[in-house]
């Protein structure tokens, strides 16, 4: 293209099908399923009530691994298995936990991803986030079974 044309077009020829392109690619990764705007993933929705069972046994690793790490003084460390438990292996038990027991769902998430989380980062004593993981691993137990009825 001369310079003439390249003047006659203006400055801005063939950046349409750049934009178009673009449009097309964000398209593509709305369509894919980001969860980031709150809803759930194929992944997450063939999440069979037996493989979140199996989730809860990485939870309850993750948090006396957190737990562990907290006990000798790295909250860093045990705020971040705490986060990796939460994330990784809780967010994959909510979808069918949710449908066997909604408010149990809620409460443990709530206990983990908040109360558990901001108790480590806050510098809570030893006891107090003791007493936190105990009740998750309890409401976990009950997670457990009533994912068991419904397999």
């Amino acid at each position: 293209m001369t310079r003439n044309e390249q003047k006659r077009r203006g400055p801005t020829a063939g950046k349409p099908i750049l934009a178009i392109a673009t449009i097309a690619a964000t398209i593509g990764l709305v369509a894919c399923g980001d969860s980031s705007d709150g809803t759930s993933t194929d992944a997450e929705e063939s999440i069979t009530p037996a493989m979140a069972i199996d989730e809860i046994g990485a939870v309850e690793d993750g948090l006396a691994a957190a737990l562990a790490a907290y006990e000798k003084g790295d909250a860093d460390q045990a705020e971040e298995l705490t986060s990796t438990a939460y994330l990784e292996h809780f967010e994959l038990v909510e979808g069918p936990l949710e449908e066997a027991d909604a408010e149990l769902n809620e409460h443990l998430e709530e206990l983990i991803r908040e109360e558990l989380r901001n108790a480590i980062t806050g510098g809570a004593p030893v006891p107090e986030v003791k007493k936190l993981v105990a009740e998750a691993n309890d409401g976990l137990d009950e997670a457990r079974t009533a994912l068991k009825q419904q397999e």
